[in-house]
């Protein structure tokens, strides 16, 4: 419950809450020591009154015909009369412990020893609670010689009211205080959260469109907040331009196969010629093709950005990733085009997803099958890691037409195709295999192979533990 209360309430209800608690618990810690104040402090002076009243009740205190006697003046219990509401005891007893004169029954603490000096004690007397004061007097002369003992008590209604007034007196400036500073509090939370307040309208008053960032000027810790959530919409821009132009271009070129198809079967449909027909259902035949391998490249595309952002990595085995790319390639090669492979690495791994791998090095090995050329060496796979830098390298040779150096940065950009290709494509294969080696921290280079024909190679850093990829 407590936890629920918590998420509903705002962040200013929150810091206010807190903050009213700690002034609540301040404010009734201070009158605690307060009221202990002025317990102590009325104890103090109606104490000064016990003395004072036994004092002069000791200094009448002498011996007559061998016996003690007292004579008790007005004077010492007129000063209790302070204190009209409460009740007033008295008691004077012989060394012997016999009453002289008072209430006999005056309760005296058993472990109490009588002195020259007042000593002070509560104890319960007559169903109330009463504070005594007690006191010595040193007789010696003929036939009575020890300690006199005088005993003056009262209730303690007059303290007690005495306690609460001091208490009371102390309490309210601590109130005032208290109140003050809540007023303070919720002046300056306020004045705190007001940039939040500022961000929070920017950006709730903004066209979904709009992820620029805020200008909002902000104190440090509510920056920080800030410039990660600038950081964010930069971010979320770039990915949604990427997606805008790439779902733009990729509108622009899956229209032209299907614009053909139509073409081509309306051409069918009115011929009756059957090697027309035949033709036209051939060229129906390509351009479907053409737009299958076209739209599964653009969901090979789509998968490779999304599984990149993720980056869900870890250890991967190479050379299971290339076998892998090259079992599901070889069913697409013509049956005159060999694939070798080596591997002169001895099993090493990268850090990485596996996925995203096998469907780089399977597009260069497509791009290998499509434009290799039969009795031309046929292609080479091969796995092996660079004494340089310890790279794991994965290169793949063709005897195809190969890349003009002039045009090799821009083969790596979405729908670009080199001039020399001579087959039909979608021009995305490169640009997921580049896509797949940046996310992967490596890199990937195009070179002529000696001959004729192209070699690419993708190079990994090495993953930065041992272990292999469940």
């Amino acid at each position: 419950m407590i936890r629920a209360l918590g998420q509903r309430l705002s962040l200013r209800s929150k810091l206010l809450l807190f903050l009213g608690c700690l002034s609540l618990g301040g404010t009734l810690i201070l009158a605690a020591a307060a009221l202990e104040y002025g317990r102590r402090a009325a104890d103090h002076a109606y104490d000064q009154l016990l003395a004072g009243s036994a004092l002069a009740i000791a200094e009448t205190v002498n011996v007559i015909n061998g016996e003690l006697d007292a004579d008790l003046p007005y004077a010492a219990l007129d000063m209790l009369s302070l204190a009209p509401d409460d009740r007033v005891f008295y008691r004077i007893a012989a060394p012997g412990g016999e009453t002289v004169t008072g209430y006999p029954d005056l309760p005296v603490p058993e472990t109490m020893e009588v002195a020259g000096q007042p000593q002070f004690f509560d104890a319960f007397y007559r169903g109330e609670m009463v504070r005594f004061g007690i006191l010595g007097r040193l007789v010696a002369e003929p036939g009575v010689q020890g300690w006199a003992t005088i005993q003056v008590g009262q209730t303690q209604q007059a303290r007690e009211d005495l306690a609460r007034s001091i208490a009371l007196d102390a309490t309210m400036p601590i109130l005032a205080l208290s109140a003050l500073a809540l007023a303070l509090a919720w002046i300056g939370v306020t004045l705190a959260l007001r940039p939040l307040v500022r961000v929070g309208n920017d950006l709730r008053l903004r066209r979904p469109t709009d992820l620029h960032p805020v200008a909002t000027p902000a104190p440090h810790e509510i920056q920080l907040l800030v410039d990660s959530l600038n950081r964010f919409m930069q971010r979320l821009r770039a990915n949604m331009d990427t997606m805008q132009s790439f779902i733009a271009e990729a509108a622009h070129q899956i229209r032209t196969p299907l614009a053909s198809l139509r073409v081509q079967a309306q051409t069918a449909l009115d011929e009756d010629d059957p090697a027309v027909v035949r033709r036209s259902l051939e060229r129906i035949e390509r351009n479907a093709a053409l737009a299958s391998r076209l739209t599964h490249q653009l969901l090979s595309h789509a998968m490779v950005v999304h599984r990149g952002e993720a980056e869900m990595f870890a250890p991967v085995r190479l050379d299971e990733v290339v076998r892998q790319a090259i079992r599901e390639a070889i069913p697409l090669a013509d049956p005159g085009i060999d694939i070798d492979y080596s591997d002169s690495a001895g099993g090493v791994e990268v850090s990485g997803d596996s996925v995203m791998l096998r469907e780089a090095v399977k597009n260069v090995l497509d791009n290998a099958v499509r434009h290799g050329c039969a009795g031309k060496d046929g292609i080479a796979v091969s796995l092996f890691v660079d004494g340089a830098d310890d790279a794991r390298c994965v290169s793949v040779s063709d005897g195809g037409p190969g890349i003009p150096e002039p045009e090799r940065a821009r083969a790596f950009e979405r729908f670009q195709r080199g001039s020399a290709a001579d087959m039909p494509g979608s021009g995305l294969g490169l640009a997921i295999v580049r896509r797949v080696v940046d996310a992967h921290g490596g890199g990937v280079a195009l070179s002529d192979r000696p001959g004729g024909g192209l070699v690419v190679t993708l190079r990994f850093p090495p993953a930065p533990t041992t272990g292999v990829a469940s």
